[in-house]
């Protein structure tokens, strides 16, 4: 994997609607779940709140890097998916019906986000949803420069779980949360950061507020915290069976 600049950031979290008050310890703001405006009003009231989610994370990014979200590459990494969705479809299963509704159906897929967006934003183009772990961070962003190398110009990469519910909810709790980079294959006028090549290695774990540690995607908040941080920084991404996944995250003036 080569280095890729980082030009745009979304971020939907308990107390943040994108990245401007991201820090150490959360403001106290009172955020709702994420309404998802990028999506047309029929897909929005169908979708569910994971992928509303990834609509307001990828509209923060998108807009920030001036890409046009029509065209622009998308790869979403998801540990989880749309497990919420999944629940209660199998719960739906044995009911009076003894079938799912056609929406719950469609809304449980581990791809349902990708599709709301590509849906919304008439992209025809590539798009791809991955799910390794912990290490989904890793294996996305290796995904999404191996892209770049590829075809060059620019892809967007969105990172997000929401916690499973009863009876498979975790024993270390973490929010519903997600992220999204517009990653670039050159720099340009409104490149923040460049994020180096990944390596195996040991870092120290980020300082990350309200449960984000523990989060299944907790090495792009990591990463995301590196960029707004405006410092150079060694980040992990997550880990696999074998070791964790580092990058070197140096801003760009």
């Amino acid at each position: 994997m080569s280095r890729a600049f980082v030009a745009g950031l979304g971020l939907c979290a308990p107390g943040h609607r994108g990245t401007a008050t991201w820090s150490a310890a959360f403001p106290g703001l009172e955020v709702s779940e994420a309404t998802g405006e990028l999506l047309p009003p029929a897909l929005r009231r169908r979708a569910s709140s994971l992928s509303r989610m990834a609509a307001a994370v990828a509209g923060q990014a998108a807009h920030q890097a001036s890409v046009d979200l029509s065209r622009v590459p998308l790869i979403l990494g998801s540990a989880y998916g749309e497990i919420a969705a999944a629940v209660e479809m199998m719960r739906e299963f044995g009911g009076p019906t003894a079938l799912p509704s056609p929406t719950r159906f469609h809304n449980s897929v581990h791809n349902a986000a990708a599709a709301y967006l590509s849906i919304a934003t008439g992209n025809r183009g590539f798009t791809t949803a991955l799910a390794a772990g912990t290490a989904t961070p890793a294996m996305a962003v290796l995904e999404a420069v191996a892209l770049l190398e590829a075809i060059g110009g620019d892809a967007l990469l969105v990172l997000l779980d929401e916690p499973p519910p009863g009876p498979f909810e975790s024993a270390q709790p973490y929010p519903s949360a997600a992220a999204a980079f517009c990653l670039s294959y050159r720099p340009g006028p409104l490149t923040l950061a460049v994020m180096s090549e990944a390596r195996r290695g040991s870092a120290p774990p980020a300082d990350l507020p309200d449960g984000l540690e523990r989060h299944p995607c907790a090495g792009a908040f990591a990463l995301l915290a590196a960029v707004t941080s405006r410092r150079s920084a060694t980040v992990s991404l997550g880990a696999d069976g074998v070791g964790a996944w580092l990058v070197d995250v140096s801003p760009v003036p």
